[in-house]
Order: structure tokens, then C-alpha cells, then sequence
């Protein structure tokens, strides 16, 4: 069977599915048609969460050409994610002071770079990515 896959601001694609199918695969094939990473993505149907774990024919209201929202969670910043980490370990004001001291030495490091580092560290992380 066939879904719509609706993003609130844009496109939509139509997916091939069938009830065995688990979300998760679904949202991979969402990543190759409208390149979202599967990190950002939430699937929604008349207002539930759909679970990655689950499958198709856990949802009897999935049926031929059901419009399935896509929701696209804001990517994390590097200064969140470090900060989450930190909260496990530190007090809020030490995560605070650890994470802007961080910050500084690394927006400073990366002022430091010529383009032509900045260069061969995307080509080294795009050749890794793709190994």
C-alpha cells in the first residue's frame, strides 16, 4: 500500500508500505526520498507518535493512502549536546562555566584554521563517513 508523507512547511512524498514494515524503516526510506536525517524526524498520525519499533499493522488507522505528518526536529547544537552530557556529572552552574570555557577555546581553534584545514578535515570526515 501507498502513504502520503506530509511535511508541515514543504514537500510530501508517497511511500510504499506494507504492514510488516517497521516505522523505523519507513523513516529511512523518508531520509532517501526527502533528505532528512532519521535523527530529526518524527512521524505523527491524527496527533500520536509513531514508535520506531513498531510496525505498520500496529496502526489500524494506516490504511491506502493515509497522510502520515512528518515533523523535523531541530538538530542539537554542539554546546547542548556537551552540556546534557556534563549535567550527568556537574552541578547546572559548573555545567555552565565548563560548556562557554569550551566553547570559547573551540570557536577560537576553529578561527585559527586556514581554508585549506578546514579543507582536508571535510574531506577526511567524508571519506571516513563513507567507508
Amino acid at each position: 500500500m501507498k502513504i502520503f508523507i506530509k511535511v508541515l512547511q514543504g514537500d510530501g512524498c508517497m511511500i510504499e508500505v506494507t504492514e510488516s514494515m517497521k516505522i523505523l524503516d519507513v523513516k529511512k526510506q523518508i531520509e532517501n526520498h526527502l533528505k532528512v536525517p532519521l535523527s530529526q524526524q518524527t512521524l505523527v498520525l491524527l496527533g500520536r507518535t509513531l514508535a520506531d519499533d513498531q510496525t505498520i499493522g500496529s496502526y489500524p488507522k494506516i490504511k491506502d493512502g493515509t497522510k502520515v505528518h512528518l515533523v523535523m526536529k531541530k538538530p542539537e547544537s554542539l554546546d547542548e549536546v556537551l552540556a546534557r552530557f556534563l549535567h550527568k556529572y556537574y552541578s547546572e552552574k559548573q555545567t555552565k562555566l565548563i560548556v562557554e570555557k569550551f566553547m570559547k577555546d573551540f570557536h577560537d581553534k576553529v578561527k585559527s584554521l586556514s581554508l585549506d584545514d578546514l579543507e582536508r578535515l571535510a574531506i577526511s570526515y567524508l571519506n571516513d563517513e563513507n567507508m
